[in-house]
């Protein structure tokens, strides 16, 4: 049973790295196609950096409704999703062909300054 367990926790621990790692809000995500969960009051990572053509998926993973929005109004979860209130579970792909660099917020928990839940986007090197 003990290998059985420790056979478990090596596969979680993979699944983790796999997946891009921990949720503190405060790393750096890197990737072609990345996920980026909406907590409440917070973005699992507050600087994403993808490649021009990549894609984040914004998730819903709260108990209050959640969005991703450029603050200079470049794009929008609400442009795929339909709806500006994304909740748990709720999932919205965008992909970024244009390079730039966008700060990006909640409407409901940030603001277009970068304060509150808040975060950078960086497409392209």
């Amino acid at each position: 049973m003990k290998s059985r367990n420790l056979g478990l926790a090596v596969v979680s621990a993979l699944l983790v790295v796999a997946c891009g790692g921990g949720s503190d809000g405060g790393d750096v995500l890197e990737g072609d196609n990345v996920t980026v969960l909406m907590f409440d009051d917070r973005f699992d990572y507050t600087e994403i950096r993808i490649p021009v053509g990549g894609s984040v998926d914004w998730i819903g993973a709260g108990a209050n409704a959640h969005n991703a929005v450029a603050s200079d109004g470049e794009w929008s979860t609400e442009e795929v999703w339909g709806d500006l209130e994304q909740f748990d579970g709720d999932s919205a792909i965008l992909t970024y062909d244009q390079a730039g660099e966008y700060v990006f917020f909640c409407t409901f928990h940030g603001n277009s300054g970068g304060s509150g839940m808040a975060g950078k986007l960086v497409v392209g090197a």
